[in-house]
């Protein structure tokens, strides 16, 4: 999809592939907690772009970790996809809200796992990994093959992959909280590559960018990283821009949760003043647990 919106803006320049199976695909079964982290799917890909065997990437953002790494750069965030997390699952049960008590729940995410516990302590949460269409497979298939009763997938993920099918019950951001940067994919390049960053700008997608900064910065500010439960979802309104987040201790019995909106013009102070609030209310010692 950048390839082909790059090639569109940079007539007679070629686009070609370099494609890498990332060291996070080589570990499907152990949770990335103990494994270093959703990092894993860049740090491969990202060493191909340092040594100048690739010009750009492109990952999904919410895979980078907030503190970038040195060297590179995100020249380009594409306008976003679909925010929302959705429930797949066997049967076609189309909420959390609707799952029979003690059904397990499949999920790798903290934040996902913490906001669902929070909402149903009944349900068991078991780790599943792997690829969008092995998590499906895991959470339909017939009862011999299945790992899990529901799990909870992107959007976005799904809806590039090719997988409509499965997303006919997406969750609202008031039960289930995005992911920072969910939705939003990072075209990234090195510093110094002054020409390659010129070819990605146009695609570049303002509002998106603005947002996904925040949510990024958020999450930076309470130090934390894809192990944390913490959930942050900035969109554009009227007159500026809403910043919601949550966090959560890991089994979900404490919430602190800031919902915050600000005018275009004051936009730059709203994630200090969000990190604010939350201190206030104890984010560090909930999130620890």
């Amino acid at each position: 999809m950048v390839g082909r919106a790059l090639a569109v803006v940079n007539p007679g320049v070629a686009v070609e592939y370099l494609w890498i199976e990332s060291e996070g695909d080589h570990i499907p079964d152990a949770p990335l907690s103990s494994s270093g982290g959703k990092g894993l799917f860049a740090r491969a890909i990202e060493r191909e772009v340092l040594a100048g065997r690739a010009d750009l990437a492109v990952h999904s953002l919410k895979d980078l970790p907030a503190q970038g790494t040195s060297g590179l750069t995100i020249a380009a965030v594409p306008m976003r996809e679909d925010p929302r997390d959705c429930l797949v699952g066997h049967g076609n049960v189309a909420k959390i809200e609707d799952l029979p008590r003690q059904a397990v729940l499949g999920t790798a995410s903290p934040r996902r796992a913490a906001q669902v516990r929070r909402l149903r302590p009944d349900l068991q949460i078991k780790l599943i990994r792997g690829n969008v269409e092995t998590r499906i497979r895991k959470a339909t298939e017939d009862s011999i093959g299945r790992e899990c009763d529901a799990t909870l997938l992107a959007m976005a993920g799904l809806i590039r992959a090719g997988l409509q099918r499965w997303t006919a019950h997406p969750i609202d951001p008031a039960v289930i909280l995005p992911a920072a940067s969910q939705g939003a994919l990072a075209i990234q390049c090195r510093m110094d590559d002054h020409v390659t960053m010129s070819r990605c700008l146009p695609l570049n997608h303002a509002a998106t960018a603005a947002a996904v900064t925040l949510e990024r910065g958020v999450v930076a500010g309470l130090y934390g990283d894809c192990n944390s439960p913490i959930a942050a979802f900035a969109e554009p309104i009227d007159m500026g821009m809403r910043l919601r987040v949550r966090v959560l201790s890991p089994d979900g019995s404490k919430m602190v949760e800031v919902d915050e909106q600000a005018t275009r013009k004051a936009v730059d102070k709203l994630g200090r003043k969000v990190l604010k609030l939350l201190s206030a209310q104890g984010a560090e010692r909930v999130m620890a647990g």
